[in-house]
């Protein structure tokens, strides 16, 4: 059944809207309290103008760290490495710029075709922190500091980096299983490595790793007749 609309009544129409009430109110507490009005009126303005002139630095770092990023990258490429770690060096001082984590990775990257584990493990790690988690960037970051501790025979927790890459969705994470297995390996784990090549392969079931599992399951099934 339709209901018919309220009734307008002359009282209705006599009494102020809210635009009306808010008004009043409003002038009625500067009339109160005129220097807080002002003072708030002052910190908003002000806030407005940090907001702004955040927002200008970081257009500016990023302006002035693309150019940098571009050059540097362009060394990178030709295999200029020394010279493209400076580059990259520059680029991630603008730190407010979202050049800056990638300038960590290319150092990193530098650093392991120069055979500089150590300061590439560094690098890595800087640029994991500037990352999300679950992202894909957060998998190519934990890769490549799987790889520069795996080069450095630090096995045991390149796997487990290798392993935390593997659990990201991701178009590596095949890549990131088959390192986790490889490093159990070198590390002497061979039943952990076994598991790990044994995931692999559920993933990538035509490898040639199904080779390097069958012996590693006849030395794990000689090991105890050798006894």
């Amino acid at each position: 059944m339709a209901h018919s609309s309220r009734r307008i009544t002359r009282k209705d129409l006599r009494q102020p809207d809210w635009f009306q009430v808010a008004t009043e109110n409003t002038l009625a507490f500067y009339r109160l309290h005129p220097a807080k009005v002002l003072a708030a009126g002052a910190a908003f303005v002000v806030l407005l103008l940090a907001i702004w002139g955040w927002q200008l630095f970081r257009e500016r770092q990023n302006a002035s760290a693309s150019g940098q990023f571009a050059q540097a990258s362009a060394l990178y490429q030709t295999g200029r490495f020394r010279e493209a770690l400076a580059g990259f060096e520059k680029v991630a001082a603008y730190r407010w710029s979202r050049y800056a984590g990638l300038a960590h990775l290319y150092q990193a990257n530098s650093l392991l075709a120069l055979d500089d584990f150590d300061k590439a493990i560094g690098s890595a790690q800087r640029f994991i922190a500037a990352t999300q988690p679950d992202s894909l960037y957060r998998q190519v970051g934990l890769l490549t500091l799987a790889y520069a501790e795996e080069r450095k025979g630090l096995f045991q927790s390149a796997g487990g980096h290798y392993g935390e890459a593997a659990k990201i969705t991701g178009p590596f994470g095949a890549t990131a299983m088959l390192g986790r297995a490889r490093c159990a390996e070198l590390a002497g784990d061979n039943n952990a490595a076994l598991a790990a090549y044994k995931d692999y392969l559920r993933e990538q079931p035509a490898s040639p790793i199904s080779l390097r599992v069958a012996e590693l399951e006849a030395k794990a099934a000689a090991r105890p007749a050798a006894k």
